[in-house]
């Protein structure tokens, strides 16, 4: 991606939304944030349940905090349709952290930063698409 968007508005930084202080110096100086990192996989989510919280849950608190720390002005928080009535814990969490994103906007206060979730369904031909495709 860095060497596609190459653009001097944009950093590349490694981290992990577990990291607080690493998503804080991320953060400076940052107007806009889409958080789309999640421990996505269903079987992967069932099999290590505190990693999944970790990730999707704190991970989402994580950027909220580092995003009002730094006055970011919008953060947008991708989730997914398996939030809505979840019955694993990957959809359980994406809920928690939608939740969190959304009273986060209560939380900010003075702050002039902005939340907002967007959900989308299962993407055609991706992996772990439950529509079947072939290729003629």
């Amino acid at each position: 991606m860095q060497q596609k968007f190459d653009n001097p508005c944009m950093r590349y930084f490694i981290g992990d939304v577990r990291d607080q202080e690493r998503l804080k110096q991320a953060m400076q100086n940052v107007d806009f944030v889409i958080h789309a990192a999640a421990l996505k996989q269903v079987p992967a989510a069932e099999y290590n349940p505190m990693e999944c919280i970790k990730t999707n849950i704190h991970g989402a608190e994580n950027v909220i905090k580092a995003a009002l720390t730094n006055d970011v002005d919008k953060v947008i928080a991708l989730s997914t349709d398996k939030a809505a009535n979840p019955i694993n814990l990957y959809g359980a969490t994406k809920l928690a952290s939608d939740k969190l994103f959304v009273a986060a906007n209560n939380m900010a206060g003075g702050h002039p930063t902005r939340f907002s979730v967007v959900r989308y369904g299962n993407v055609v031909g991706s992996r772990g698409s439950v529509v079947p495709f072939s290729i003629s």
